[in-house]
């Protein structure tokens, strides 16, 4: 994956990817994984108010125990009167989506001009398959590029007698 493939896949901006990772001192992977957790990450601070080292803490406790298909509990205070409950398979739905729109519409282009596939014969074929009438084509490719254009003139002309004609 690019970085830019990780932060769409993570949901977040990249140069939020690049400041956090710097501020916890981990480094940025640009692995499904790691998109993955910092999308948690991304979730915890700026949709529910932690701390990026707090929303650190419980992104790595709730995706350690991944294998949970209930809600799984990431953080409790020592009192136990107050709990960050994740719903990891919903979240794990919305990531998937967000990969998925990463690996997809965030590939690179690659450099140069693209190979055109050279001509062949096989387009006449899917033609024929598909019913198409092809022997005014190669009718008019047996001709020399004379009578062609030969044909072509005596066309313009009978357009525009037709249109001289009043109705």
């Amino acid at each position: 994956m690019t970085a830019r493939q990780t932060a769409v896949a993570a949901g977040a901006d990249l140069k939020w990817l690049t400041n956090s990772a710097a501020l916890l001192r981990r480094p940025l992977r640009y692995t499904p994984q790691s998109a993955k957790w910092w999308g948690l990450v991304r979730l915890l601070t700026e949709k529910l108010g932690l701390s990026l080292k707090a929303a650190a803490d419980a992104a790595t406790t709730a995706l350690s125990r991944a294998d949970s298909r209930s809600p799984i509990s990431a953080s409790v205070d020592p009192s136990g009167s107050a709990s960050l409950v994740v719903d990891l398979p919903r979240y794990e739905s919305i990531f998937l989506a967000n990969l998925s729109r990463a690996l997809l519409q965030e590939t690179p282009r690659r450099r140069g001009r693209s190979k055109a596939p050279p001509p062949s014969r096989e387009a006449i074929g899917a033609a024929l398959r598909y019913g198409t009438d092809v022997s005014l084509m190669k009718a008019a490719l047996d001709r020399t590029p004379a009578e062609r254009l030969q044909l072509l003139e005596a066309n313009v002309e009978f357009v525009r007698a037709a249109r001289r004609v009043p109705t």
